[in-house]
């Protein structure tokens, strides 16, 4: 039988302050268009309906906080940015009080016009927005189905005109993988100064595994680097630790990473369940609309995740020394222009 982990005491807890932290990714819309079929929007067991973060809300993040960021990457579980009307005044707020801030953002870029998209480009010239288009006109939608794909390439084209930094992610299937390279072309022609492809996932009847490629699921790299680390006696590595970042979602809570505010909602993974135990004990505390957020991050429910997740499967599996080798083993193609 394998040893436990042994974990080091520490003052972890009394360690984490805005001041140093260099992250925040924050879900400004629950709302989205798309009807993806792998989506944890599918997969809830509690009522997460219209939330949003609106401009009024993103400025009662201190400003001393958000000056000393190095990034802000507006993404989330359920919804999409550009359900959003206020995300190009929230960009530009960001970037007048930070202007070395990078803003980042991922979004499947069929909502809003391009008039929209070209006023937010305007505030992506140093950081990234990752656009979802899973195929050409024929096959996007079988997968991101209620999107457009022509919008999108016309919203996007929009974007990188502004001098936005436009990257293509391209969900491989085996609809989809003998357009790879039209695709690339494509995202050249408008503008994207990256080109990625990534594996699903989940497969299933309609959204087939690719029989051109051969990798390992998302599930199946994670478990692999799970035992690497538990064979060296390691440990979970907490983000507002690891990467010094916390997750705000749409409807105001705060939470060290996206991960713990999904198992909230849907409750998707048994050996995480403790998270989804935790922010309901602490759900009228721990959110910034209506409490400081110096208070939320040095308060109980941040202790205790912080406490528990060091040993936690789940947690090992996704947040580990490993995490940047695992994430590359994602990428199937990857081409900067």
């Amino acid at each position: 039988m394998r040893a436990a982990p042994v974990i080091q005491e520490s003052k972890d807890f009394d360690m984490i302050s805005l001041d140093k932290l260099v992250g925040l990714n924050i879900e400004v819309s629950s709302i989205c268009n798309a009807k993806c079929p792998f989506c944890s929007r599918n997969k809830k067991v509690r009522t997460y309906d219209t939330h949003l973060i609106r401009l009024a809300d993103f400025k009662r993040l201190p400003k001393s906080f958000l000056r000393h960021l190095e990034w802000v990457a507006f993404g989330g579980n359920f919804g999409d940015l550009a359900a959003n009307n206020d995300m190009p005044q929230m960009a530009e707020y960001a970037k007048q009080l930070n202007h070395k801030v990078q803003l980042h953002g991922d979004t499947n870029g069929s909502l809003q016009k391009a008039s929209w998209w070209h006023e937010l480009g305007l505030h992506y010239q140093d950081g990234f927005m990752v656009f979802s288009l899973d195929g050409l006109d024929d096959t996007h939608a079988i997968h991101r189905r209620g999107t457009d794909f022509q919008t999108i390439v016309k919203n996007t084209r929009a974007f990188a005109g502004a001098g936005g930094v436009a990257y293509w992610k391209f969900i491989l299937f085996e609809h989809n993988e003998h357009q790879i390279r039209q695709a690339e072309k494509i995202a050249e022609d408008i503008g994207c100064t990256r080109f990625f492809v990534v594996s699903s996932r989940e497969y299933n009847g309609e959204c087939r595994r690719p029989q051109s490629m051969q990798f390992e699921l998302k599930k199946e790299i994670d478990t692999r680097y799970q035992a690497q680390v538990l064979s060296e006696n390691g440990f979970a590595r907490c983000k507002p630790f690891a990467n010094q970042s916390i997750y705000i979602a749409a409807d105001g809570t705060v939470h060290p990473c996206c991960l713990a505010h999904c198992m909230y909602i849907t409750e998707y993974e048994p050996s995480f369940k403790f998270a989804a135990h935790l922010i309901q004990d602490h759900l009228d505390r721990i959110n910034f609309k209506t409490r400081p957020l110096e208070k939320i991050i040095q308060g109980a429910y941040f202790k205790k995740m912080f406490k528990l997740s060091k040993t936690n499967s789940y947690c090992i599996s996704k947040c580990n020394k490993y995490k940047k080798e695992a994430r590359q083993e994602l990428i199937l193609y990857d081409r900067y222009f």
